[in-house]
C-alpha cells in the first residue's frame, strides 16, 4: 500500500484484466441523459476550505482548483461534492483532468460515511484503483500500482467509465488501463483525493449519467 491512514473531509454541496495500449476516442459519448459540469471558473460548488490543523487547503482561482495537503504525518485528504446521480445508478462516465508533484486522484462513490473508490496517478507515472474504505475499514487497493506509457509528464486526463453490463473501464489520456467487474457506490459524490506532501491542480470535472 502506498499510504497507511486516511483523513477526509467531505465538502457537501445541494478477476481483473489490465491493459494499456487499448486507445479509443476519449470524446466518443454512448448517450447519456444528465450532466454535472465544473470548469472551475468560480466556486458555486463550494470545494474550498481551509483546514489548518491538517494542513489541507483548497481554492478556486483562474479556472484550476488547486488543492494542497501537507500534514505532519502520512495519510490521504479528499474533497468531495453532490453532482446530482442518484446513489444507485450503474451507468456513468466520470472525466477530469490533473497535474500534481506526488500522488493526486479522482475520487467517486464518496459520502460522509465512506471513504468511496479513488483512481490515482502519481508522478513516477504509474497508477492505482483502490476501495478507500471508512473510518473503521482501512483502505485496499483494488488494482495495484501499476506503471503504464499512458501517463505524460504533467496533465493528464483521466476517465472512469461503469457500463450498465456492470464492468468499470478506466482511461489515461484515452488509453484504456484496466476493466474489471463494477464495485457497488455507498455514496453518491465525486472529487478529488491527494496523499500527503502533495500540491495538485485539477482543469475540470465532468460526470454525465
Amino acid at each position: 500500500m502506498k499510504y497507511s491512514s486516511t483523513l477526509i473531509l467531505v465538502a457537501l454541496a445541494a478477476l481483473f484484466g489490465l491493459s494499456s495500449c487499448v486507445k479509443r476516442d476519449y470524446y466518443a459519448e454512448p448517450g447519456y441523459q444528465f450532466v454535472f459540469s465544473d470548469d472551475f471558473n468560480s466556486d458555486i460548488n463550494h470545494w474550498s476550505f481551509s483546514d489548518f490543523q491538517n494542513h489541507a487547503f483548497v481554492d478556486i482561482s483562474n479556472g484550476e482548483l488547486h488543492y494542497d495537503y501537507h500534514p505532519n504525518g502520512t495519510g490521504t485528504n479528499t474533497v468531495a461534492v453532490t453532482t446530482g446521480m442518484p446513489l444507485y445508478q450503474k451507468s456513468f462516465d466520470i472525466r477530469t483532468r490533473f497535474i500534481s508533484n506526488n500522488a493526486m486522484a479522482m475520487v467517486f462513490g464518496v459520502s460522509a460515511e465512506d471513504y468511496g473508490y479513488s483512481f490515482f496517478i502519481d508522478k513516477d507515472g504509474s497508477f492505482a484503483l483502490y476501495d478507500e474504505g471508512t473510518s473503521r475499514i482501512s483502505p485496499e487497493p483494488i488494482i495495484s500500482w501499476t506503471k503504464s506509457n499512458a501517463i505524460r509528464q504533467g496533465w493528464n486526463d483521466v476517465e472512469l467509465q461503469s457500463t450498465q453490463s456492470g464492468a468499470w473501464i478506466g482511461y489515461i489520456n484515452g488509453v484504456e488501463v484496466f476493466h474489471i467487474p463494477a464495485h457497488n457506490l455507498y455514496g453518491s459524490q465525486t472529487g478529488f483525493m491527494v496523499l500527503n506532501n502533495t500540491s495538485g491542480d485539477a482543469e475540470y470535472l465532468d460526470q454525465k449519467w
